[in-house]
């Protein structure tokens, strides 16, 4: 094959454009999830209702609001993260701006002290997360250019970087950071200072002087986002990035609640009878079950930084033994980076099919084999399951 005809076939692949797995959403995995945070948020109105939701790639207008917001990671692109956090460790001031591709006074800054960064896609294509990484690499102050939204075909997702912004600050609020991220809705004065492209820093030999002397930001942010990719079954990119950064900060100077962000604590009562059906159905892998045949043991582990409080495990568990807290504290959620085992014990074989479950005594069926002899026609399901909206699903 012939060197342009080589090139002209990677140019064509645009890894920027949004791609939808609609396995990967929560709809696919639990019918009766109740996650609707993709609606209307599509400027473009390319994600119609639907459970899974529907995409119309030919639609996607690239703002890449919808990347840090699909908790089970349902949408994909390569975003203006990866870009912007190479870009800051190019910075010698401490001090940035954020505009938007899109915004055409972006050469006008509010301050001489700060070095405005024009970033591809819409603000909102960041997320909270990545301000959490901004704050991690010890930036003083970013200001979020909301200037132009007003003329902006994207304008539908100012309110999105506002709510960002707001969390942001409010997590950082345990570290007394509340006020680390402005916003900017007007320029009532305007001055030179440099504006750099995420995707294209100057490389001057100051630049690499400051490069080398910003090993410490540089090897952040590698982590940063190394620690944010994908292996099995994971968090969307929203929440492992928040996870990451907040890893990469120092202890909390306070602890705060997390309600309402997404965050939650899964607990197991006595009742858990081994069946591992919770992790089984676990969309983001926070949940492990483990059994060991020759010991005739069981565990069941929990990584509270990667549950998104979908409720799955609720869900499916016949037991009812299966408990969700979604609003939790920072503590409870990050002062552990090691998986929790909330439930262990040992095992029994079921005298009928031979399945492994939670011991008890003078106990020989498993909990399916003992329903089904008092209820020969019968059925087994979590209390919650309803067939009407099921056959709706």
């Amino acid at each position: 094959m012939e060197f342009l005809t080589v090139m002209e076939r990677l140019a064509a692949l645009d890894h920027s454009a949004v791609t939808y797995n609609p396995g990967h959403c929560l709809h696919a995995r639990d019918k009766f999830v109740e996650c609707e945070l993709c609606l209307g948020i599509c400027p473009a109105e390319a994600i119609q209702p639907g459970k899974p939701p529907r995409f119309n790639a030919d639609a996607c207008s690239g703002c890449l609001a919808c990347l840090p917001l699909c908790p089970s990671g349902a949408f994909n692109a390569d975003d203006a993260v990866r870009d912007l956090l190479n870009c800051i460790t190019h910075v010698e001031s401490m001090q940035i701006e954020l505009v938007c591709q899109a915004n055409p006074h972006a050469e006008n800054g509010v301050s001489k002290d700060t070095v405005g960064i024009c970033v591809r896609g819409c603000l909102a294509g960041l997320g909270s997360g990545t301000y959490l990484a901004l704050a991690a690499m010890s930036l003083e102050k970013v200001t979020v250019r909301l200037d132009a939204c007003s003329e902006c075909p994207w304008n539908l997702l100012k309110g999105q970087i506002e709510k960002q912004v707001e969390n942001a600050n409010y997590l950082l609020s345990a570290w007394n950071k509340d006020d680390f991220i402005q916003t900017a809705t007007e320029l009532e004065t305007s001055c030179q200072r440099p504006l750099w492209e995420a995707q294209n820093p100057p490389l001057s030999r100051r630049d690499l002087f400051i490069m080398l002397s910003h090993q410490g930001q540089t090897t952040l942010a590698r982590a940063i986002e190394k620690e944010g990719t994908p292996r099995g079954k994971q968090a969307g990119r929203g929440y492992r990035r928040a996870a990451n950064a907040i890893a990469h900060l120092p202890k909390p100077e306070k602890d705060i609640s997390l309600d309402r962000l997404g965050f939650g604590i899964v607990t197991v009562s006595d009742a858990c009878t081994a069946c591992g059906s919770c992790a089984r159905f676990c969309p983001t892998g926070a949940l492990d079950f483990e059994i060991d045949k020759e010991a005739c043991t069981y565990s069941l582990s929990f990584t509270p930084q990667q549950c998104i409080g979908c409720q799955a495990c609720l869900h499916v568990c016949a037991d009812e033994a299966v408990s969700l807290d979604v609003a939790p504290s920072l503590d409870q959620i990050f002062k552990s980076k090691e998986p929790l085992v909330i439930r262990s014990g040992e095992l029994s074989r079921c005298a009928n099919c031979h399945a492994y479950f939670a011991a008890r005594p003078e106990i020989r069926l498993c909990p399916n084999c003992e329903f089904r002899q008092k209820n020969p026609f019968g059925s087994r399901l979590p209390k919650g399951f309803n067939f009407s909206k099921a056959r709706e699903s």
